[in-house]
């Protein structure tokens, strides 16, 4: 659950930052000679890092002068002696920072490449493009070069899911999830503009998880969508950006500074905040609509009942399918940043958008067909289906009394 993520990059607090792993959990078994701390999650840790769960159970050990246990067929990482969990965390900080981020552009999302000449370990960014090196002064580094990540059934050497993102949990990418990182980042990225090249894409833009024989798109336009996607700011995780224009060229980006406004004046009617967006050039955008939602209802207890208090404000953006699915999309992404509180009530939240007549039963309808990895995590996606489906199922029910009325 959102209580258990953290941002793989704890320097940013911003909580609706896209790339998560478990915080990190530790057990300490025995005594004497021979007690130690068991790692039961690493395994889990370091699919969210797109590394293998032995390097940094390795990097423990070099940094804390103990002797490390790795059992990889029963998933068993064991650091020998008594470590507080706390410090085990700080130091995987320091290895993610060492053999995970950019040196660059600091985003997670970075691919480990062996050159078997010089035995170099280069760190290949899908978000801004550079290649920057890992420092081999470390000892891991050796480890590393001597146990090179799995090799994807491309012949690349990285490990097997994209950072902080589904490892393929459906089945459909062969043995260990290993599957091309390239496809994967782009799919992610769906607002990396021209990064389809062979992929299924559904009439609603969203991938459906085959075809995986990708080109990441390196053009300049492509990479810095992808480094603004990967930035921390509002509009993330493929929303469609076809609405953007010349006033999101430069200078700060008018979705954060709507954001920022909204945070900033906590009490501001919601006449304010809609004249704010239009200053910014963002009153009919429907990507808007979900910083306004993120942001207005980011610390609601009752967000249900609050929707009815700015139900103004949401439709004033516009109602076409596009402004009605962003909708359904922005509340997708608070219930994934407060799971815990606000899964079970989904249907109530839905329903509220339905009363309020802000999401039609149409649009509704159309987005209970299947899962969409548009607006959230295609494993979140799934709760957040199964929690909706007895509204979704009132929604149908009452559809066919209506059809039953008219006949």
């Amino acid at each position: 659950m959102a209580s258990n993520n953290i941002n793989i990059r704890r320097d940013v607090k911003d909580p609706y930052y896209r790339y998560k792993m478990p915080r990190l959990l530790g057990k300490i078994e025995g005594k004497g000679n021979g007690i130690k701390t068991v790692l039961p999650n690493i395994v889990d840790v370091a699919r969210a890092l797109s590394r293998p769960p032995d390097y940094p159970t390795k990097y423990f050990g070099i940094e804390l002068g103990a002797q490390v246990k790795v059992e990889e067929k029963n998933e068993k990482y064991i650091v020998n002696g008594a470590h507080d969990v706390a410090k085990l965390q700080d130091l995987l900080d320091g290895f993610i920072d060492r053999f995970v981020l950019c040196a660059s552009c600091k985003s997670p999302e970075t691919d480990l490449v062996i050159h078997a000449k010089d035995q170099s370990i280069i760190r290949q960014c899908m978000a801004c493009g550079q290649r920057t090196d890992v420092d081999l002064r470390h000892r891991l580094a050796t480890y590393i070069v001597k146990n090179p990540p799995p090799k994807t059934k491309k012949g690349g050497q990285h490990a097997s899911a994209a950072p902080g993102q589904d490892d393929g949990a459906d089945g459909d990418h062969g043995s260990g999830g290993e599957v091309d990182l390239l496809a994967r980042d782009a799919s992610k990225l769906d607002i990396a503009g021209g990064a389809t090249n062979g992929r299924n894409i559904d009439d609603d833009g969203d991938d459906d998880d085959e075809g995986w024989d990708v080109e990441l798109d390196m053009s300049a336009e492509a990479i810095a969508a992808r480094q603004k996607a990967l930035s921390g700011g509002f509009v993330l995780g493929g929303a469609d950006n076809d609405d953007d224009d010349e006033n999101n060229s430069g200078g700060d980006d008018p979705y954060d500074q709507l954001g920022d406004f909204i945070k900033d004046n906590r009490d501001a009617p919601d006449s304010k905040i809609y004249a704010k967006a239009t200053e910014l050039h963002l009153a009919k955008k429907h990507r808007a609509l979900i910083v306004v939602i993120l942001c207005l209802f980011e610390n609601s207890t009752t967000v249900a009942k609050d929707i009815a208090k700015h139900d103004k404000l949401l439709l004033s953006f516009g109602n076409s399918d596009k402004h009605q699915r962003a909708v359904i999309g922005g509340f997708e992404r608070l219930i994934e940043a407060r799971q815990d509180s606000l899964l079970p009530k989904t249907p109530a939240i839905f329903k509220a958008l339905f009363d309020e007549e802000i999401v039609e039963e149409e649009a509704f309808l159309e987005w209970a067909k299947k899962p969409s990895k548009k607006y959230v995590d295609k494993d979140v996606a799934k709760l957040i289906h199964k929690a909706a489906q007895p509204f979704v199922q009132w929604l149908a029910e009452a559809e066919e009394e209506s059809d039953s009325d008219e006949e």
